[in-house]
This record gives structure tokens, C-alpha cells and sequence, in this order.
């Protein structure tokens, strides 16, 4: 099993901001450690560089855009997308080595991804495909976003959504309840994404439920509910989470008709060894064009996340306090076990290739 402490997994898409925030002055950001700048030239191309001026290292992100560049704040040295640098002022030409290192850029669902790996093994396939969020302009999704900085090991947040045991402990205010402290859960993998989850039948319906389907809020109303959590190693995960009428069969037709149905995303993006970046948003397939319910989806998820915050940063600081720890796992951990041995089977890939 990996350290609650390894290195990070850098071939892999990682948000680094919302489309929005990259519009015309430089962005800094620091990802897996490393400082970078992203900018989006006049043209709308965007660009992702060490924020690092190879004259004498001057933050790139200080500087302006102009044109198709990036100019450094001290000299005035302007780099274009690749890193290379295009004009020194005061001569004539640049020198070879007057080059800075570019990370590949994808834009997709409202947000830039940054590729910290090899350049060369960076595919837009390998994020992750989201087919409701086309359907979002269209009026059959609902979106609702978020963000928050964890200050908590990537990893540790990672267990946390492949969890859905402890949802009836430290969520009981939003998305969990009681019913289903002894409900197993199960866990499988397969092509890189572990999924773990339960159904809970026959149970009175969580608070967020009933906020938003008036009859489940009647008094003795039962319902079923599903809670799948699934995360594409590295770091993106997405809970398929819903309620139905009890009784009914538990077949994609059904969840499909169901009332309440929301598709979480998560994109944790480490920042260092011990904080995170979570980016997320929520797909909902009720109130779809409803900006009030939108905002308060964004409150309440924000709460729920919270509630995670709060756990997990505590967690972090005993860690810190005493380096080596090791958890004792329990039935519930399986799709912990499993993430752990698929994310450390790609950080030793990783290794292997760069001793090569």
C-alpha cells in the first residue's frame, strides 16, 4: 500500500482553475509543488509555464500579456506559448537556452487542466468523459459549482471518496443519515476506476432528499437509495448519488426516472504534501434552469464539503505530529485498499520510467 505521504502521480489531466478565472492578466498557481503561470493569449489561445523567467527566475505571473507572450516583469523578455522565448529588448534575437517549460492545456467542463507530466503521454482521452454535462445548455442537467482548498494530504482525500460508510456519520445533516450505519459496502476496480457503494432500502430519506421532493418529505414516506462512489486513479471522482420510491427495481431505467438524482464531481489537484486543491461540481436532474435552487445546491454541497474539510485537515495535523502512522483497516476499507494499490502501481511506474 502506498504512504500516506508518497510522491505524486504526475502523467495525469489536473484542474488548475475555472475557465473564467484565466481571462487577461497572468494566473499563478502551484500544482504538485511547482510553480506555474497560466495565461490566455489576445487570440484566446491558452498557455501553462513554469512561472519561472529564465533570465534571472523572475515570476512570469508578475509580468502582462501581450499579443501571443507572456512578458517578464524585470526585463521585459516575452515568451510565447512553447516557452521559447521571441524578444529581449536591446537585441537582436534571444539565446538558445532563453526558453522556459510548457505543460500541455486542456479546457472542458468550465475548467483548465494542466498535463505535470511527460508532454509527450498527455491525451485529452485520458480525462474523464462526462456525457450529462453536454446536456447542461440544453436544460436536462442542473450545475451547480464549487471550490476549496484542503489543507490535507491529496491521498488521505482520496480514501475519503472511495468512502461511502462514513457519509452516515459525518454527513447526517445534508446527505446521509443513520439507516445506513450497517449496510455493506461493495467494492470492485476495473480499467483504472475503483467503485465502491450500497443501496439503502426501505429508509426514511436524508435532509437534502427531502429539501427537494416534497412527498419524500411527508412523515413515515420510505424510500431507496443508491450511493456509488467511483475515482479514476489519480484524482477524479464522481458519486452517483439518489432516491426513489421503496420498492421499486434497482435498474438504470429507474434511476434514470427517479426524482432526486446528482452526479458529484471531484477534481483534486495536490498543491503540496499537505494541502489540496478541489475543485467540483454537481450535476442535478431536477430544477434544471432554477437559479435558486443553483445557489443553494452550491451552499450545501459547500457545507457537506466542509464537514470533509474539517475531518480530514485533523487528520493532517496528527499525521504531521507523528510521521509513520499506519491506519488499521477495517471491512469498509476495500475500495481504500484497492485505490491505494492502483495509485502506488502507477507512482512505481513512474519511478521505474524515470530511472530509465
Amino acid at each position: 500500500m502506498a504512504s500516506l505521504h508518497s510522491d505524486f502521480v504526475s502523467n495525469a489531466w489536473y484542474a488548475a482553475a475555472s475557465s473564467s478565472e484565466v481571462a487577461d492578466r497572468p494566473l499563478p498557481c502551484t500544482l504538485l509543488a511547482q510553480r506555474i503561470v497560466l495565461y490566455r493569449s489576445q487570440s484566446g489561445r491558452l498557455a501553462a509555464l513554469r512561472d519561472r523567467c529564465a533570465h534571472r527566475f523572475a515570476p512570469l505571473s508578475m509580468g502582462d500579456i501581450q499579443g501571443e507572450t507572456i512578458v517578464c516583469p524585470y526585463h521585459g523578455m516575452a515568451y510565447d506559448g512553447t516557452g521559447r522565448c521571441q524578444r529581449v529588448p536591446g537585441q537582436n534575437g534571444a539565446p538558445a537556452g532563453a526558453v522556459v517549460q510548457s505543460f500541455p492545456v486542456l479546457e472542458r467542463f468550465g475548467l483548465v487542466f494542466v498535463w505535470m507530466g511527460k508532454a509527450e503521454l498527455a491525451d485529452p482521452a485520458a480525462l474523464v468523459d462526462i456525457d450529462q454535462y453536454a446536456a447542461v445548455a440544453a436544460g436536462g442537467w442542473g450545475l451547480s459549482r464549487g471550490y476549496s482548498l484542503f489543507k490535507a494530504n491529496w491521498l488521505n482525500i482520496a480514501d475519503n471518496l472511495v468512502d461511502p460508510a462514513h457519509t452516515s456519520f459525518v454527513h447526517q445533516r445534508t446527505i446521509g443519515n443513520t439507516a445506513a450505519e450497517d449496510v455493506a459496502v461493495s467494492a470492485s476496480e476495473s480499467q483504472g476506476v475503483v467503485t465502491c457503494g450500497r443501496w439503502i432500502e426501505g429508509a426514511a430519506p436524508v435532509p437534502i432528499v427531502k429539501r427537494f421532493v416534497e412527498r419524500f418529505s411527508r412523515p413515515g414516506c420510505l424510500v431507496d437509495r443508491w450511493q456509488f462512489y467511483h475515482l479514476k486513479a489519480p484524482a477524479t471522482s464522481w458519486v452517483d448519488f439518489g432516491a426513489m420510491d421503496a420498492g421499486l427495481a434497482h435498474t438504470p431505467q429507474e434511476q434514470a426516472a427517479a426524482p432526486y438524482r446528482v452526479l458529484s464531481y471531484a477534481f483534486l489537484t495536490p498543491r503540496d504534501a499537505s494541502s489540496t486543491h478541489y475543485f467540483s461540481f454537481q450535476l442535478r436532474n431536477f430544477a434544471t434552469r432554477d437559479a435558486a435552487v443553483t445557489a443553494e445546491f452550491e451552499q450545501l454541497y459547500k457545507a457537506t464539503f466542509d464537514e470533509d474539510r474539517v475531518l480530514l485537515e485533523a487528520i493532517q495535523r496528527e499525521e504531521d505530529r507523528h510521521p509513520g502512522l499506519r491506519p488499521v483497516r477495517i471491512a469498509s476499507d476495500a475500495g481504500v485498499a484497492r485505490l491505494r494499490r492502483l495509485i502506488g502501481t502507477l507512482q512505481q511506474k513512474e519511478s521505474e520510467a524515470a530511472e530509465k
